[in-house]
């Protein structure tokens, strides 16, 4: 573990921390963020702060925060907005210098609201207590199993890629994020009394965990000038992807009805400044999951000739279409391709590349190792930067109603199937794959190939404006790499 000198750092990696606004209480939204810490095992002290209990799911709790003894580096501020500058004074009275405002209901509720608002931005900046929130859900470290949750978190999945937004609309879906993305850590700025992009930011470029950031943006808070010379730096270094909402004036009001605070920025010249930086933006909150699943899970591609495996002629020609309109182009595949491939191609001659897989395995797919062997020789011709390719079926499930096959036959064969897969990327060029049935058995599969960082779209337009994104990016990096080497020569 790497530690930062930077005080978001003791957001992520507190030794201890106080959740006031505990309760044993199953109804209750707190109750979840205690439960998650305990479930998850989280690397740290954990102190309940609730004057009517003496001890919350076996840990002993406090009335006060000013009753624990111990040193509390980080508090989860959960009691209504009424009673929060109490707490914010008991953090100051014990000297907690780091504090996270989960309850909304300040400067997007009402005068009184904001007043409050007002009145805890200056007590926290006066006495140097940085805060995060108010109407925020965070922090989550997978690197010590720190989540701030009102969901109950299964299981964590640890990678390279963090997220930073200002919305918890990524928490209804933080299970569906943790099966299918690797996580390093997430953080909600919500409305930004303290805390803002700038900060974050800043401590994701200088995290060398971090890989690969997401964020979601409704509003700058911080200075406009700052964050693109910031971005700019960082998208040298890491890829950043930008997800920014409140774009129309519709949007932007309906982001103040939960921020309080109106999206001024024009968009267009948002748009163009991001790109100037370097930084991918996502047109919408598929994209926005689609890039960064991409970035983290897959190599940059060196070039844009693309190779498309499908099981159906209309799949292709789609996906064809897609590659032309998003700047990547079909591969000429070599001849030493085509003598691989005999083996499994159908009694007539067919295209190599949009490669109808689909009529291939009508002959050939009994034979699933070699099949799947042949196949690869698509991804690893020198030709080709990237593959994608539409799911195939899986002929373990073709068999589960015949009695000739064993359960443990049916294991192997499907385990099969899934090695064969993953076997299509050990080349090490980016290789993703597309939905065919979008079924509860297909999920299952691909629940176990995203487990091996092996990333699946949902269509193949989908799959392919992700690996041109991935493609856009490694040209830009490798352009200002270049220049900035030139600037010193």
């Amino acid at each position: 573990m790497i530690r930062l000198n930077h005080f978001l750092d003791e957001f992520f990696w507190p030794n201890s921390l106080a959740i006031v606004g505990a309760t044993n209480n199953h109804l209750k939204m707190n109750f979840r963020i205690l439960e998650n810490l305990i479930t998850l095992k989280f690397k740290g002290r954990i102190y309940p702060v609730n004057m009517h209990a003496h001890n919350i799911l076996g840990i002993k709790a406090f009335s006060r925060l000013q009753d624990i003894k111990e040193t509390v580096d980080l508090v989860i501020s959960a009691v209504p907005a009424s009673n929060t500058m109490d707490i914010v004074k008991e953090c100051n009275l014990i000297g907690v210098k780091r504090l996270v405002i989960i309850t909304g209901g300040f400067s997007e509720g009402g005068d009184e609201g904001k007043r409050l608002a007002q009145e805890i931005a200056s007590f926290v900046k006066e006495n140097d207590i940085r805060t995060l929130g108010p109407n925020t859900l965070s922090p989550i470290n997978t690197g010590n199993n720190l989540v701030i949750s009102f969901n109950p978190i299964k299981k964590l999945k640890r990678g390279g890629l963090s997220f930073a937004f200002q919305s918890g609309f990524y928490e209804p879906k933080l299970n569906w994020i943790f099966a299918h993305l690797g996580i390093n850590k997430m953080i909600d700025m919500g409305n930004k009394m303290d805390i803002n992009e700038v900060d974050v930011l800043g401590y994701f470029l200088r995290d060398p965990s971090t890989k690969v950031i997401a964020m979601h943006i409704e509003s700058l808070h911080g200075s406009g000038k700052e964050f693109f010379n910031l971005l700019r730096s960082t998208t040298r270094e890491k890829p950043v992807i930008i997800l920014k909402s409140g774009h129309t004036n519709a949007g932007s009001q309906a982001a103040a009805s939960h921020t309080g605070s109106i999206a001024n920025e024009n968009d267009l010249i948002f748009d163009s400044l991001i790109r100037q930086a370097g930084a991918i933006r996502a047109k919408n909150i598929d994209q926005f999951f689609d890039f960064a699943k991409a970035f983290d899970f897959l190599p940059l591609p060196k070039g844009n000739k693309a190779a498309i495996i499908m099981l159906s002629g209309g799949e292709g020609v789609m996906a064809t279409d897609s590659c032309e309109i998003n700047g990547l182009k079909v591969a000429k595949l070599n001849s030493g391709t085509y003598q691989k491939l005999k083996g499994i191609l159908p009694p007539w001659k067919i295209p190599l590349n949009p490669f109808d897989a689909g009529v291939c395995m009508e002959f050939h797919l009994s034979e699933l190792k070699e099949f799947f062997s042949n196949l690869s020789s698509i991804p690893e011709d020198e030709n080709v930067d990237c593959t994608i390719m539409q799911m195939p079926p899986d002929i373990s499930y073709f068999l589960s109603s015949n009695p000739d096959f064993s359960e443990e036959m049916i294991k192997y064969l499907h385990d099969q199937y899934i090695q064969s897969i993953l076997n299509m990327k050990l080349n090490g060029k980016p290789f993703a794959m597309w939905c065919s049935t979008m079924d509860e058995k297909e999920m299952r599969v691909v629940r176990v190939l995203e487990s091996h960082s092996l990333p699946i779209f949902q269509s193949s337009e989908r799959a392919i404006k992700a690996l041109s994104a991935t493609y856009q990016y490694n040209r830009y990096r490798s352009e200002h790499i270049d220049i900035s080497k030139n600037d010193y020569a």
